[in-house]
């Protein structure tokens, strides 16, 4: 499976949206869909940023690809398994670890919103983005499919929100995962 990634940057301007998975715990089951990460907006200061934030990254080395989230595995931008510039990805590297598997693309930002009360109202970080799938079948080569929007379930006042976005991105990545294998 050969992509590119400038297919990615496309996909993410389109939308306006401003070590692989598996390792540690034995526990983990196995790989049945991949899916990549891509943060755009101001705590990125606006570059695309492949991988999983902070937050995001402790919450899956503790609950990814386990439970409810089994079989969906991330899969770093490349081989150092750092958080990096969506331009120093590398697509052999993709390429190998996902193989014939689905491969879905999360691009999200996180923005300050009012949250009107009593009070006049208050801030809060609400987190959206789209969810795509890798498709090589497209006419005009391979590209990402929209599949539809991903959003935060929580909005907090003191943390990111992007922990709950990561967590709706993987469950509805896992309601396709089998749909799409058996294509």
């Amino acid at each position: 499976m050969a992509f590119t990634l400038n297919r990615v940057a496309t996909s993410l301007l389109l939308f306006g949206i401003a070590g692989v998975a598996g390792a540690g715990s034995k526990d983990k089951a196995p790989c049945k869909a991949f899916f990549v990460a891509v943060e755009q907006d101001e705590a990125t200061v606006n570059l695309k940023m492949a991988g999983l934030n902070k937050p995001q990254n402790g919450w899956y080395k503790k609950s990814g690809n386990q439970g409810e989230f089994a079989g969906v595995c991330l899969v770093n931008a490349n081989e150092t398994g750092e958080r990096v510039p969506l331009e120093s990805a590398s697509e052999q590297y993709i390429s190998r670890i996902v193989g014939d598997s689905p491969l879905y693309l999360i691009s999200w930002g996180e923005h300050r919103v009012l949250v009107p009360d009593d009070q006049g109202g208050h801030y809060a970080f609400s987190g959206n983005g789209i969810l795509s799938r890798w498709d090589a079948s497209k006419p005009n080569g391979q590209d990402f499919v929209s599949v539809g929007p991903v959003h935060n379930t929580n909005r907090t006042i003191l943390s990111s929100s992007s922990v709950s976005l990561l967590k709706d991105a993987i469950k509805q990545i896992d309601t396709r995962k089998v749909f799409n294998i058996q294509r």
